[in-house]
């Protein structure tokens, strides 16, 4: 992990691994099934793969500065939580709440990132 130095390129961070991890999941067709319950290896590497990817955003949003977390809605708190718990559980995470982050939590994320861009006209893409 390397974690970024300013509030931009920590959004640009979370954009791009929200984006990646989206567009991978819906190209694999992966589906909660396969994520909480895998039924094959591939599909168990696949969901390590997405709890790292949300390790990264948590790692990065966690350090965002606490007025772009306010003006933004970035709930530091939960953030910080859902970090901790992938950080240092070791294998003891609810996959039930990490798909919940992936399939509602990353579309607000992406919401927060595009608009702090609009509001200080820099370009995510």
């Amino acid at each position: 992990m390397n974690a970024r130095s300013d509030d931009l390129s920590r959004l640009q961070e979370i954009y791009d691994v929200v984006m990646q991890t989206k567009r991978q999941m819906s190209a694999l067709g992966f589906t909660k099934d396969r994520f909480v319950a895998p039924a094959t290896d591939a599909d168990d590497l696949i969901a390590e793969g997405i709890m790292n990817r949300v390790l990264r955003v948590t790692e990065e949003a966690g350090k965002l500065s606490e007025d772009i977390a306010v003006e933004y809605g970035f709930d530091r708190h939960a953030v910080t939580g859902v970090r901790n718990r992938l950080a240092h559980a070791y294998g003891e995470v609810d996959r039930d709440i990490i798909w919940s982050v992936v399939t509602e939590d990353f579309d607000a994320l992406l919401e927060a990132c595009i608009r702090y861009c609009e509001d200080k006209g820099f370009d995510l893409g």
